[in-house]
């Protein structure tokens, strides 16, 4: 193995790596809010107090589902699967084939949303 490869390989195995942290600590967080959600409705059932639906809104438990929602989660996955495809196609290689799974997705997003909000 040359110098280049390798170094090239380290670089690659260093980027994996921190990739993944950084999915690990974004779950990480979001499951410990959840957490912390679920304990504060489980205190207010031992203590006997009424669970209301503006207090399920203020935690963020009962979100309604719009189609506004679904847009902005389909322009957000498809900008990001574009950029993600120009980025590892200037890198060489056919690591750019890893773009196309959000892209595809942003434009399933965008495409019920338009559905949904025609059918409203």
């Amino acid at each position: 193995m040359t110098d280049l490869a390798y170094y090239d390989f380290i670089m690659q195995l260093t980027a994996g790596v921190c990739i993944t942290l950084i999915i690990i600590a974004v779950l990480f967080f979001i499951n410990r809010s959840k957490i912390a959600k679920q304990r504060t409705i489980q205190s207010l059932v031992e203590t006997g107090k009424d669970i209301t639906p503006e207090l399920l809104e203020s935690l963020g438990l009962k979100a309604k589902k719009l189609p506004q929602n679904d847009f902005r989660k389909g322009v957000l996955l498809f900008v990001t699967g574009t950029v993600l495809t120009l980025i590892f196609k200037m890198m060489g290689g056919f690591a750019w084939v890893f773009g196309i799974l959000p892209i595809i997705l942003g434009i399933v997003y965008i495409v019920f949303s338009r559905l949904n909000s025609a059918k409203i």
